[in-house]
């Protein structure tokens, strides 16, 4: 594409890094192969940007965004498992719990939404 990345995608990129800084500040686990493992799944999300925006270079094999979409999806749903406990919250009552419920997920699509349009995009240039 560009080659550079627009503002709001760096300021999205910047969100995926805080996200993970959080996730690291938040979790019981605090040894150096998962302080790694969450900060290497976030660079492989901003990878996937900088690749659509032609940042760097397409590898040639799919193979390669691929692994790092199956290491990122791996570390935010298998290792953080664990840290969504807060959703079984039972001192709420049925009400609050729905909306809590409900909120965690418009908020998940929405901040998600671009992230999965990119790595669509990435993955149509190999077709």
């Amino acid at each position: 594409m560009s080659g550079h990345l627009p503002l709001w995608a760096i300021l999205y990129c910047g969100m995926i890094f805080a996200s993970a800084s959080g996730t690291i500040m938040i979790s019981p686990r605090k040894d150096i192969l998962y302080i790694i493992s969450e900060y290497l799944s976030a660079a492989f999300a901003i990878v996937f940007f900088a690749l659509y925006y032609g940042v760097i270079a397409y590898p040639e094999d799919i193979m390669i965004p691929m692994a790092m979409l199956g290491f990122i999806l791996y570390q935010e749903i298998w290792v953080n498992r664990k840290l969504y406990a807060f959703l079984k919250n039972e001192d709420e009552s049925p009400k609050e719990r729905m909306f809590v419920l409900f909120f965690t997920a418009l908020v998940f699509l929405l901040l998600l939404s671009p992230f999965l349009w990119i790595i669509s995009e990435v993955f149509k240039h190999f077709s």
